[in-house]
């Protein structure tokens, strides 16, 4: 009887050898998908930061292919200007971030945009994704739609905006596109996206984590999913609570059993205190369930296990670095360096044991740690890490040649924290570092994320 082993061992073989020669020409061709993108006279634009508007815009695409219209489908930030000026049509599916921000993966078109040749040939079309709460509503996709008139570009028909992806204004959409001709028929007014129903998650438990602090309290929220929920590093937990929604970075994964969040008490100038938060940190009981369901967020999720990963934060945003080290550490992912801010190393020693065993065991290679309210005849509890007086951006400063060392071996910039001061101010550091073109082409191949709020 023959054996199945020679066989088997032969096609694990086979695959390796596949495996090693895409990673070897991943470069190459990477160039030719770009080259094609750029002799294509139809694109399909997307500016995406939870999936949403990606999803649409291959959607959009799917459908031109299958009326044998040759098109591609790519991100806002690689749309280049030599592109524009061969294109014939475009069509941009764009989501605004926070209150008018544009997402990263499309926040550097419009200063190319403004700089382009007059673009008389091209004719285009804005589908502009947003949430009405936000005083900037769709301010990004209107955006693009001013500027491409601006820049001399003829509208196929009005920008059309979509609040929390309402299946009606979706639906205006494909019939727009069919009244143009670009589609034969209109298709579903919604595209698969990456959200999950509300499911009852349990409290499990509730960690004050840092009494005597200067700051506000924050607290370790872990919740038992009353069904088994499948995500990964960077994944957001959305709150569903009287009508609203509150979001939250996962800090950890399936395999360790909870849905673990790190929360920041908020209060209004009123004293009272804000509904997610007030919620999940003095209302919930044990035992008692919150609807919860999970929001893939592609534009966090985790570079390729061989690459080297800097993680930046300040406060709560060490939830999903913690993700991202849990998720590393599965992978057998040992180059990493954790920069991490907080207030007091006296009381805001956030899951400090942890981090300490991992720079011990060498899964963390490089820990620093700042801290901005420390004084000088406190002693440091700390046993592990570099320690520094200031701010996360201050650290990098100091850290300047190692920053570029990581960079030049490859390595992928991950950041994770508030919006106001901090990443500001880390995103102004890097390009003092690294200089404005480098940081630019680091956006571009996707090594330089954030997840900020």
């Amino acid at each position: 009887m023959l054996s199945a082993v020679p066989y088997l061992q032969a096609s694990i073989i086979l695959l390796a050898w596949l495996a090693f020669t895409f990673w070897c020409y991943r470069q190459p061709i990477k160039r030719w998908w770009q080259g094609t993108a750029a002799t294509c006279t139809t694109l399909v634009a997307y500016a995406s930061e939870s999936g949403t508007a990606a999803a649409l815009a291959n959607q959009l695409q799917q459908q031109l292919q299958q009326q044998g219209k040759s098109s591609a489908c790519l991100p806002l930030n690689q749309l280049q200007p030599q592109q524009l000026q061969q294109c014939r049509q475009l069509f941009i599916v764009a989501s605004t971030y926070g209150d008018g921000e544009a997402p990263d993966n499309g926040r550097l078109f419009l200063p190319r945009l403004r700089q382009t040749q007059p673009l008389t040939q091209l004719r285009y079309a804005v589908l502009a994704l947003g949430d009405r709460q936000y005083s900037q509503f769709c301010a990004f996709g209107m955006q693009l739609h001013q500027q491409l008139q601006q820049a001399g570009a003829q509208p196929l028909f009005d920008a059309i905006t979509v609040h929390q992806q309402d299946p009606q204004a979706l639906q205006h959409w494909q019939q727009q596109l069919h009244k143009q001709g670009i589609i034969s028929q209109p298709g579903s007014s919604a595209a698969a996206t990456p959200e999950n129903e509300p499911i009852n998650c349990s409290l499990l438990q509730r960690h004050w984590l840092n009494p005597g602090s200067p700051g506000a309290p924050v607290y370790q929220i872990d919740l038992q999913p009353q069904q088994p929920l499948q995500w990964q590093a960077g994944d957001i937990a959305r709150l569903h609570i009287n009508n609203q929604t509150r979001d939250y970075t996962i800090a950890s994964l399936p395999a360790e059993g909870c849905l673990r969040l790190l929360v920041r008490e908020h209060h209004h100038p009123s004293g009272q205190t804000g509904l997610g938060s007030g919620w999940l940190c003095h209302g919930l009981e044990a035992g008692q369930a919150s609807h919860i369901s999970l929001r893939s967020n592609p534009s966090f999720h985790a570079p390729e296990a061989e690459r080297p990963l800097i993680l930046i934060g300040n406060g709560t945003g060490l939830a999903g670095l913690r993700a991202h080290l849990q998720q590393r550490q599965q992978q057998g992912s040992s180059h990493n360096w954790l920069i991490y801010g907080e207030r007091s190393p006296l009381h805001d020693g956030h899951w400090q044991q942890e981090l300490q065993l991992w720079h011990h065991s060498g899964h963390l290679q490089q820990l620093d740690l700042a801290f901005s309210r420390h004084c000088a005849d406190q002693p440091w509890p700390l046993l592990s890490g570099q320690l520094h007086h200031g701010y996360v951006q201050k650290v990098l400063q100091t850290q300047a040649r190692e920053l570029h060392h990581w960079v030049e071996q490859g390595a992928a910039i991950y950041l994770c924290g508030s919006r106001a001061g901090m990443a500001t101010d880390v995103e102004q550091a890097l390009s003092d570092i690294l200089g404005p073109t480098r940081l630019q082409q680091l956006i571009e191949q996707g090594r330089f994320r954030r997840d900020v709020y």
